[in-house]
Parts: structure tokens; C-alpha cells; sequence
């Protein structure tokens, strides 16, 4: 009974190290793929995120513009080998990496330069759709369950009868426009309208 509770121990052991093994290593700012010979260093504006679950890296460059930036997203499998390599992308952007979405949203927020489009991709690097949304977004997120992207931008409404100002002698008051995306299809949903100052989104 001991040599299999052992064997088993040793078994669920080799099991872990193994499976630690199976995704690229990062050591000292440079990726190691699985091939032995591919690797990349990663740059002092680099992003990359790994899916361990789908055999995929995607690594994101940035080249700093005045005012804007240019966004180069690459996908590769563990061996190193380049899946796609979409076309650069300019704006000031956030990222969303969705692990059980199996999506990545280049979330636009480039109020300086005016853009108002963010990109969504599957982790082959296709472009699952453009998501058309304010072009003065200053939050950008999705909910706990992965099924939603929200786009949250300041706007101005007038007031409501019988309604206070937020400051003195307004007569209009501002509010949080949130525009709702769905996460796998990047289909527009719906517009929430949130006059209080604290945002929460779940």
C-alpha cells in the first residue's frame, strides 16, 4: 500500500513540474519559448500575457508618439511559432486580457487625438469586431464573469425637475455614460446613465 501511495505521490509530483514546464519562461526581461530557440526581449513599454490553458503568448510593443502611441500586438504558440500579427494600432490604449472569454480588447482612450474605436481579437489574432464608443472614455473594464465590457465616459444632461445641482447656480450636471459591449462578439448592448461620482461595475 505504501509503494502506491508513493507511486501515486510521485506520479501527481512529476505531474506538476511537468505542467510548470509547458509555457514560456520569462527570466531577466526575456521570454524563452518551448522551442529552445526562439525568445524575445521584452522592451521597457512591452506588454505580453500568457494563456496557459491555449498554447498562446501574445506579446504587445509600444512606440511612445506625442500625444498617442502605435501598438504592435504579435500571437504565438508556446513553441514560439508566430500565429498572426494584426496591423499596428494607434491611440492610448488599455488591455483586457480575458482568460475564459478567449478574447483581448485594445481598449481605446485617446481624448487627446480624438479615436473612439477598440479593437477586439480572438487568441488566433483575428478581429472579432470594432467597438464604437465615446470618444471621451476614461474607464474601460469587464465584468467578473467575463461577459461584459463597459466604456465609461463623462457627458453633461440638463437637470431633472426639482432636481440639485452638483455645484452652485449649474443647470446641468454630469453623469457617467456607460456604453455595454458584449465580451465575445464586441456587439453593442445597451447605455447606462449613473449620475453618481462613484463608479461600480460588476
Amino acid at each position: 500500500m505504501k509503494k502506491i501511495l508513493l507511486f501515486i505521490g510521485f506520479f501527481v509530483f512529476s505531474s506538476c513540474i511537468s505542467s510548470s514546464q509547458e509555457i514560456p519562461k520569462v527570466i531577466d526581461n526575456k521570454i524563452y519559448f518551448l522551442d529552445g530557440k526562439t525568445q524575445i526581449q521584452i522592451g521597457d513599454r512591452d506588454m505580453y500575457h500568457i494563456f496557459s490553458k491555449q498554447n498562446r503568448l501574445v506579446y504587445i510593443s509600444e512606440q511612445q508618439k506625442p500625444n498617442y502611441g502605435e501598438y504592435q500586438i504579435v500571437f504565438f504558440d508556446f513553441l514560439g511559432k508566430k500565429i498572426a500579427q494584426p496591423d499596428i494600432v494607434t491611440g492610448e490604449m488599455s488591455f483586457i486580457f480575458a482568460e475564459n472569454a478567449e478574447r483581448i480588447l485594445l481598449g481605446q482612450r485617446a481624448m487627446l487625438t480624438r479615436q473612439n474605436k477598440s479593437y477586439l481579437y480572438d487568441l488566433d489574432g483575428n478581429l472579432i469586431n470594432l467597438l464604437i464608443h465615446d470618444y471621451e472614455t476614461k474607464h474601460i473594464g469587464i465584468t467578473e464573469d467575463e461577459k461584459y465590457f463597459w466604456f465609461v465616459a463623462n457627458k453633461m444632461r440638463p437637470l431633472n425637475s426639482g432636481e440639485k445641482p452638483f455645484l452652485p447656480n449649474w443647470t446641468h450636471t454630469p453623469y457617467n455614460h456607460i456604453m455595454v459591449f458584449d465580451a465575445n462578439t464586441g456587439v453593442f448592448l445597451k447605455i447606462i446613465q449613473q449620475t453618481k461620482q462613484i463608479l461600480v461595475l460588476k
